[in-house]
């Protein structure tokens, strides 16, 4: 399939290709992003922007699109296509060729307009400007329409319109744990957010991740009592520095009282985790900001996930969401990481950090 998402620059064509591409890329079908920084180093630079030039390179993306097409891969192109006859040519030489138009009024792409391009040609500084002196003719005949005119657009609303009526094919897969998010923190989005689907495939992603964990747990214990795994401390600090795995062990082991005196302490660290996405091996005591760069000691996450969930079942209201949060957060890197945990403890304890999270949602969905 090729897909080309056709407007005028300003238009949101590009943005609404990203976020659609990030969507197919779950797929399991291959998938290519094109736009039009692509295409000039792709296709060279030796075509400037008059309508000759313009038209020559609209059928060198064709011709582009149709060489992917021919070797089974699917092309997303966000394109500003403005001769009809190159969009009859796709659609008589391109298998599955496809045209989504995004709609927006002139008004409306010069307030958006971050790089003055209808400005600069409106006040004759630049020429070959596609709305001002070059006409732009929409789609003759496209296969969908958006009406991109809000101010705000729903973006995700946008890309599953446009894949529910192109029918296309995506896996629903939990996608936050594909990649070392201690290596690659993510950046949670609530445009993600999927509804039934994704709270399924965010079970199925947590159940393999236990699955994993206790095969590895159980190869690496043959002879050991998984009810050896006592944690223990000296002390949590020194005259500097906050000790994170002694400071969690605490947490983790104290009472009550333990947890209220340290509250404020802890509260401050999942704010810094917040940030960072990361756990660092010492915090200086007078702020709790991190003292030492290194971020890999992996039992901190377990320890810091049943922290989270025993300040969770200890506080009421919003307060609850706002651990939950954290939880739900430092459990995906637990997941993303889950190959590299080779000790004994740390599996163990990763172990109860997914499987109290999800005994958590079970209060929820």
């Amino acid at each position: 399939m090729v897909i080309w998402i056709i407007g005028m620059s300003a238009s949101g064509k590009t943005t609404i290709g990203k976020k659609l591409f990030e969507k197919l890329e779950n797929s399991n079908q291959k998938w290519v992003f094109l736009d039009g920084d692509t295409y000039r180093n792709i296709l060279g630079e030796d075509l400037g922007h008059t309508l000759e030039d313009r038209k020559r390179n609209a059928y060198r993306i064709s011709r582009l699109c149709e060489y992917f097409a021919s070797q089974d891969i699917n092309v997303l192109a966000c394109v500003l296509s403005i001769f009809h006859d190159n969009q009859k040519y796709n659609k008589e030489n391109i298998a599955n060729y496809k045209e989504v138009y995004i709609d927006v009024e002139f008004d409306n792409l010069l307030r958006r307009d971050n790089k003055e391009l209808y400005k600069r040609a409106l006040n004759s500084e630049i020429e070959n400007v596609v709305g001002v002196d070059i006409e732009f003719k929409p789609p003759y005949a496209p296969d969908m329409i958006i009406d991109n005119n809000l101010d705000n657009p729903n973006y995700h609303k946008i890309t599953q319109q446009i894949i529910g009526q192109l029918e296309l094919k995506i896996e629903n897969i939990y996608s936050y744990t594909l990649k070392d998010l201690l290596k690659q923190p993510e950046k949670y989005e609530y445009s993600k957010f999927e509804g039934v689907n994704f709270f399924k495939q965010f079970r199925l992603e947590r159940k393999e991740t236990l699955d994993f964990l206790n095969a590895r747990l159980k190869k690496i214990t043959v002879n050991t009592d998984v009810n050896n795994f006592a944690l223990d401390f000296d002390d949590y600090k020194n005259k500097k520095n906050l000790i994170l795995r002694d400071f969690l062990t605490f947490l983790y082991l104290g009472d009550k009282v333990d947890l209220e005196k340290q509250k404020s302490s802890f509260e401050t660290l999942v704010k810094r985790f917040e940030v960072s996405k990361k756990l660092y091996l010492t915090y200086n005591m007078k702020d709790i900001r991190k003292s030492s760069t290194f971020f890999n000691e992996l039992l901190n996450y377990c320890l810091f996930s049943l922290v989270l969930q025993r300040y969770y079942y200890a506080s009421s209201g919003q307060q609850k969401l706002v651990y939950l949060n954290s939880v739900l957060k430092v459990n995906d890197i637990i997941s993303s990481i889950k190959s590299d945990l080779i000790f004994a403890n740390e599996v163990y304890y990763s172990l109860k950090a997914i499987d109290g999270e999800l005994k958590i949602l079970g209060e929820y969905i």
